[in-house]
């Protein structure tokens, strides 16, 4: 399939699957998305039972801007390390506005460092759903097994679907059909983590699946949560057309116009949501 002749008007990463933008734009919807989730989420950072100490060691699988961890620091009364990772470097947070216990390096949750095993008392990661390839993400959660600490804690927070009339069906459509074109799991990565955990040799595995509404007919929160899931229909634009649209659009502004009637659908659907699961899980003490 030949793709569909546009603009590239964004910043991608070369050479990696992940495709969505790394931008100033895709740094400013990262920080209202991440504010969506913690009012869906009880306004909690931590789901995970765990009780941090000076001397624990807490990591973030593809950090990003690096908001979840300093929100983590900010209501965490001891001072644990926390380290936050990332294959690029782009939204890392200043090193001079950071404290002394917390570090961001550039690295995959693929291939973690050997000195790590068993060495964190909290593994975090999120929204990798458009990051991994299907088959990396049996190796993923198993390297987050070996470098969590017996007895220790992993918390993942993945996309489940998001739902409201035709034109957002189509929309999902056409996302399923590009992440089986370049091998990622929009369809059912959520059915599968569990699965994914155990086989690794986590128990005590839990998730939490909630909804953000959106469109105008849900207030702010789901004027936020409709700005935000523009935003990602946005930055698929460019992956999608260089794919050649699917078979579900055929030119730039055949995109864009279904983005328009998204949009319209939203607001004009209640009920419309995008469904998101916490997962959390132990690493056995006796490991």
């Amino acid at each position: 399939m030949s793709g569909i002749e546009h603009k590239a008007k964004r910043d991608y990463i070369d050479g990696v699957v992940y495709a969505l933008p790394h931008d100033t734009e895709e740094s400013s919807r990262l920080l209202m998305q991440h504010n969506l989730f913690l009012r869906a989420f009880d306004n909690k950072v931590l789901h995970a039972p765990v009780e941090l100490k000076d001397d624990d060691w807490v990591l973030e699988g593809a950090t990003g801007t690096g908001i979840w961890l300093q929100d983590l620091a900010k209501e965490t009364s001891t001072k644990p390390h926390y380290i936050g990772i990332d294959i690029e470097s782009n939204f890392f947070p200043r090193a001079s506005t950071l404290p002394s216990n917390m570090t961001f390096e550039i690295q995959s949750v693929l291939d973690l460092p050997k000195e790590w095993t068993n060495k964190f008392t909290l593994v975090h990661q999120r929204l990798l759903i458009a990051g991994l390839r299907t088959q990396d993400w049996e190796q993923d959660i198993k390297e987050l097994y070996r470098v969590v600490k017996p007895g220790g804690w992993v918390q993942l927070f993945e996309l489940k679907i998001w739902t409201s009339g035709p034109a957002l069906a189509k929309h999902w459509d056409l996302l399923c059909k590009f992440s089986h074109d370049v091998g990622i799991m929009y369809r059912d990565l959520t059915t599968k983590l569990p699965e994914f955990l155990k086989q690794s040799g986590f128990v005590e595995i839990h998730e939490d699946t909630r909804g953000t509404p959106l469109g105008t007919w849900a207030n702010q929160d789901g004027i936020d949560a409709k700005d935000n899931l523009l935003g990602v229909l946005r930055g698929l634009k460019t992956p999608i057309l260089k794919g050649g649209g699917y078979g579900v659009v055929e030119s730039e502004a055949e995109y864009d116009e279904l983005l328009k009637e998204i949009e319209k659908e939203m607001d004009a659907t209640p009920g419309s949501t995008a469904l998101w699961t916490m997962f959390w899980a132990r690493k056995p003490v006796n490991e």
